[in-house]
């Protein structure tokens, strides 16, 4: 390999994928990126075992089932420095909260309403 072309690994550095969902009907619900240090590519292969696996994603006050999802799609991958990507880091973290908070709400619902049952 020529040392033009050789890149030194920063540390600092991380991945940041820009993913979106196309579901049947045609619309199409960009997701909230995704970030790693080396393998982005896990972190969405999770998500998206993780929603199959709970049939819903809440997203912008609305839920998507997983049965209405035709593809999911990378649109790019971006590598940028903890600075550079700390504004966009905050406002995804504050979204992730949000939906947290609804997941937590919904299986404590709906574990209370499976104990309430005869």
């Amino acid at each position: 390999m020529s040392e033009a072309n050789y890149e030194e690994p920063n540390e600092d550095a991380i991945l940041i994928a820009e993913v979106r969902a196309t579901m049947l009907d045609g619309e199409t619900v960009a997701l909230l990126p995704f970030k790693h240090e080396e393998d982005v590519r896990a972190e969405v292969n999770k998500f998206v075992g993780d929603w199959a696996k709970t049939g819903f994603l809440l997203k912008d006050n609305f839920l998507y089932p997983w049965h209405r999802v035709k593809a999911v799609e990378v649109a790019s991958v971006q590598r940028m420095t903890r600075s550079q990507a700390q504004p966009y880091l905050d406002a995804w973290t504050e979204d992730t909260e949000a939906q947290k908070t609804f997941w937590k709400t919904h299986k404590r619902k709906s574990k209370g309403e499976g104990e309430n049952k005869d």
